[in-house]
């Protein structure tokens, strides 16, 4: 073979980026496999142009976190992963993406998976976690002080757990360092599209999407669209109970802290400081969110126009309701409701 055919061989032969990806028995499925096919479907596209012969390609490695190889995933799914965890420092690594499922949170406390996890950390050139696998990737201690999210679900024990971390529960995922944390579940797709454009570029990315049917592109910043009625749980407290059910029974009526302290006989000072106490919200943050949620579950079950909505939970007009979803959500309410929604006929946005 002549030195220019060498060359030539060299050029056309396209390099690796080495993916491994950590399960685990009860992981979830989607944060498994949505990744994989993410990689996958971007092969498959540079591998259709023949003008990227040159350009890296994706190697995927399915990686037990346990002993055995033979894991089941929460779907009930048995799949053979490709090594352990104890014989992946053998392989080349680039990028390492560890993924949620209920058992993440006692995982995050075994150390005998811990101390070897963190010493492959310091080899990968970028780390990422989906859903409650930041918990397992927080547990070696490479988050604390950086940005980090998981699922909302997870909120509450993960501050607690990890304090040092920047949690921060609106986000899709999150990029600090050579950190990558995502959200729930399909947020994992979202976080291995950028971690494509990163690599190749959006043009590529974008094609990806497209060809998975999936929305490109979710910025990393967008609300995690938890479900409405999140963290409206029934307080304890009866007088503060009393004030909970009448902020909930009138939200198209102006709230005033003041009213909700003589509602329940107690100073607007006291009822502020309980309130808060119980909820996590001063009252006024709470009405807000009250409000929020529902036109948030009106769009999705209802088939009330939009200035209905907004009148109803509050709003002074549909154009203030835009506003505050703009600013909470990063989407309008027609947009919202088109994702969302159980009704399939086109509704009426007329504001």
């Amino acid at each position: 073979m002549t030195a220019i055919q060498i060359l030539l061989a060299a050029v056309m032969t396209p390099t690796f980026i080495e993916i491994a990806l950590l399960a685990y028995d009860d992981a979830n499925a989607v944060d498994v496999f949505g990744p994989l096919q993410v990689f996958a479907s971007a092969n498959e596209l540079l591998d259709a142009q023949p003008q990227n012969i040159s350009k890296p390609r994706y190697r995927t490695r399915l990686v037990s976190l346990q002993n055995q190889l033979q894991i089941t995933l929460a779907t009930q799914t048995r799949v053979l992963c490709d090594t352990s965890l104890a014989e992946l420092a053998q392989f080349s690594l680039d990028t390492l993406l560890i993924v949620g499922g209920t058992p993440a949170t006692t995982l995050s406390q075994d150390q005998t998976l811990i101390k070897p996890l963190q010493d492959l950390l310091s080899k990968a050139r970028r780390v990422a976690s989906v859903c409650s696998g930041a918990f397992i990737l927080a547990a070696t201690g490479v988050l604390n002080g950086r940005r980090a999210t998981t699922h909302w679900k997870r909120y509450a024990e993960f501050r607690t757990r990890f304090p040092q971390v920047q949690l921060d529960i609106d986000a899709l995922f999150t990029h600090d360092g050579k950190y990558y944390c995502s959200a729930g579940v399909t947020a994992g797709i979202d976080l291995t599209l950028q971690l494509v454009q990163d690599d190749c570029g959006q043009p590529l990315a974008l094609e990806t999407a497209r060809q998975m049917v999936a929305f490109y592109h979710r910025p990393g910043g967008q609300n995690q669209f938890s479900s409405p009625i999140k963290g409206l749980r029934e307080l304890q407290h009866p007088a503060l109970r009393k004030a909970q059910q009448y902020i909930h029974q009138h939200l198209d009526q102006a709230l005033e802290v003041a009213q909700l302290a003589d509602l329940v006989a107690m100073s607007v000072r006291n009822f502020s400081r309980q309130f808060s106490a119980a909820t996590g919200l001063a009252p006024s943050r709470y009405i807000a969110q009250a409000r929020l949620n529902q036109a948030r579950w009106l769009l999705e079950s209802s088939d009330l126009s939009i200035p209905r909505i907004a009148q109803q939970c509050g709003f002074q007009s549909s154009e203030i309701l835009r506003r505050k979803f703009l600013q909470a959500l990063n989407v309008a309410p027609a947009d919202y409701r088109k994702r969302f929604s159980v009704y399939r006929e086109d509704l009426d946005h007329a504001s």
